[in-house]
């Protein structure tokens, strides 16, 4: 009987959205600060859609000068340009699905209802933004810059909402929702890609690393 009655007296116990409006003092309207970081949201996610045409313009000049190579059975510049394809389609499936995770950032964005769900919304992809750093360098200058600024625009939206020093800690739950964003990201991409790429002719498949320029 005690038992029972304590189950019928016990509070219910807060959303994780919940116990981060405890933890956030936020400076000035909710609304206005949402809707501008919408905006920057839509702006980055332009630039990648520009990212992304170049990488695919680029992937299908390096095809075609694929297939030139073994129509002249030059296998040495067939397995370098392979290697130099393999990595520009490697950066353009990670750019489509950053991309992808942001229009879903932005998406929860406009439906947001107070600074709680807008926090949990943006942490998921801090993690994404560090790794496009590291992965985009190498091939696309000034696009290593560029994800820098979306970080530091989602950080820094972060960063302005919460009280104090800004600590917080990152349960479970917190990380099974960033799972679901990447992973729904993820899915979207890989069907995309099957459709946006030609097959490299099967003679030029190769592991070796290339150290020379993109073309």
């Amino acid at each position: 009987m005690t038992q029972l009655k304590d189950k019928w007296t016990k509070q219910p116990q807060p959303s994780i959205s919940e116990k981060f409006n405890d933890l956030i003092k936020p400076k000035g309207p909710l609304k206005p600060r949402v809707q501008t970081a919408i905006k920057k949201l839509s702006l980055q996610i332009s630039k990648l859609d520009n990212m992304l045409t170049k990488l695919q313009e680029r992937d299908g000049k390096l095809f075609q000068r694929i297939v030139e190579a073994t129509q002249k059975h030059d296998t040495q510049t067939s397995k370098v340009l392979s290697n130099e394809l393999a990595e520009v389609r490697k950066v353009t499936k990670i750019l489509s699905n950053a991309r992808i995770a942001l229009e879903r950032i932005e998406l929860r964005l406009t439906t947001t209802n107070d600074i709680g769900d807008t926090v949990m919304t943006i942490m998921p992809t801090m993690g994404l933004m560090k790794n496009l750093k590291s992965s985009l360098g190498k091939i696309m200058p000034g696009a290593e810059q560029e994800i820098g600024q979306m970080a530091d625009m989602l950080g820094g939206f972060m960063t302005e909402s919460f009280a104090g020093d800004g600590a917080f800690g990152i349960d479970e739950s917190t990380n099974m929702e960033s799972d679901k964003i990447l992973q729904e990201a993820a899915a979207v991409a890989e069907n995309s890609a099957g459709d946006m790429f030609p097959s490299v002719p099967a003679s030029t498949s190769s592991t070796e690393t290339s150290s020379s320029k993109f073309y």
